[in-house]
């Protein structure tokens, strides 16, 4: 019996933590749309570039429903700060931008 209770306490001890830290996920879906955002980039990646100051984000049971703050840049001179919503995959790898 100590035998199970010391495996069965060691293997908590080291068991995955299913609570990311919240600013590790914002981290992660900052990254996330900031991908999105180069790779979808039609354009020349030389006069526009994006940077994503912010996001607020729901844990949806399926994904992310995220909106975030994005400022764009054109030849080095602030354009815009916008916002921009979008859902992200829980294993962040898939980007669906609504506006």
């Amino acid at each position: 019996m100590k035998i199970f209770f010391s495996l069965f306490l060691i293997i908590t001890l080291f068991a995955c933590n299913t609570n990311p830290d919240p600013e590790e996920q914002k981290a992660k879906l900052k990254s996330s749309m900031a991908d999105f955002l180069f790779k979808s980039n039609k354009s020349d990646s030389s006069i526009f570039k994006f940077r994503v100051e912010d996001v607020i984000y729901y844990d949806n049971k399926v994904n992310y429903i995220c909106e975030f703050k994005v400022l764009m840049i054109k030849n080095g001179v602030k354009d815009s700060l916008g916002s921009m919503k979008a859902f992200i995959s829980k294993d962040f790898s898939t980007v669906t931008r609504t506006y």
